[in-house]
């Protein structure tokens, strides 16, 4: 029965997250900090904040560090370079004596499967694949540009515009934008976007007002929207699978992020859809694990041991109150 003491990170551009874990007693110490993507902050900085989150965890655990084992799942970890820059910029903090870098896709991936594809549709889109027989493949840079929150927030704010220029139909999302974010009326957006006032963050915000208009007043082109991010998340889970020789197979498919939480299911039933039509035996899912936990499994992994139902439940039996996950 595991005993020893491991971490988990869970590091991206809008929060950090530590835990520290020993055996069934699941998680004793939990640690939060901010960003410590090395393509959205500096190097030393996105390390210092690893180092504040396992700090924070390990004085809540009353434990030292360094921990046995420690699996980093990073959103600046998508190049080789990254992998070799953050191992070692890890080890030299000590705050575990086994390190392993993992993309935070992957941890993803782990918490709720040994093998098949994840999806997830944030404030950008990731993804990444582990096939039955263990070759990985994530997404990185490729994926910036797919259909997460900002890519959605974009298509909420041109949506308006072409309600007002009477190039396209009117829809519910100019009132609902025109209240969230405090303009006048469509012009005042349009004059906010062509100063470059409207950047990732502001259109990201946006994202969660397309579900509203579609669930709550039927706006055709809120659903329009919707269902071509959906497909689009399709595209990333049936590319994943035809890259490897998979779409025939019974291979989990794992959707995530915060474009899952808006209302109603037309996303959900869209991207299943568009998957079952190239992959029928794919096994579609929404994420039930928290990605940190992912990171903890691999860092028992690495001391040799083999992840059984009693570890994982105790993980999820022990796993700290929600305000730990949350998006800054």
């Amino acid at each position: 029965m595991a005993a020893d003491l491991v971490l988990g990170v869970d590091g991206g551009k809008s929060k950090t997250v530590c835990l520290i874990a020993r055996g069934e007693e699941g998680v004793i110490g939990a640690g939060r900090a901010g960003s410590s993507d090395k393509y959205d902050v500096p190097l030393e900085q996105a390390l210092d904040a690893v180092v504040e989150a396992a700090r924070a965890a390990a004085e809540q655990a009353g434990v030292s560090l360094p921990v046995q084992a420690g699996c980093f799942g990073l959103a600046g970890a998508d190049w080789p370079e990254d992998f070799a820059e953050l191992e070692h910029g890890l080890k030299a903090r000590n705050l575990a004596k086994q390190v392993l870098v993992k993309n935070d896709m992957h941890i993803a991936l782990h918490a709720n499967t040994d093998y098949g594809v994840v999806v997830s549709a944030g404030t950008h889109t990731a993804a990444a694949i582990r096939t039955p027989d263990g070759r990985e493949w994530h997404a990185g840079w490729f994926a910036v540009e797919g259909p997460g929150g900002v890519t959605a927030g974009h298509k909420v704010l041109w949506a308006v515009f072409r309600a007002y220029d009477g190039r396209g139909a009117q829809t519910a999302l100019t009132d609902l934008v025109l209240a969230a974010t405090g303009a006048s009326d469509p012009l005042e957006l349009l004059r906010a976007h062509s100063e470059g006032r409207v950047d990732t963050a502001y259109l990201a915000r946006l994202a969660p007002l397309v579900f509203q208009a579609h669930y709550r007043f039927g706006d055709q082109v809120a659903a329009e929207i919707i269902m071509e991010l959906g497909e689009d998340m399709a595209r990333w889970a049936t590319g994943l699978l035809a890259r490897f020789n998979l779409l025939h197979a019974e291979v989990p498919v794992i959707l995530t992020g915060g474009l899952f939480k808006g209302e109603g299911t037309l996303l959900l039933d869209t991207a299943t859809m568009r998957i079952h039509a190239l992959a029928p035996k794919a096994q579609i899912r929404l994420a039930q694990r928290e990605p940190v936990i992912g990171a903890i499994l691999y860092a028992y992994e690495m001391l040799g041991y083999s992840v059984e139902p009693p570890l994982i439940e105790a993980l999820e039996r022990t796993l700290p109150d929600a305000d730990l996950f949350r998006t800054a």
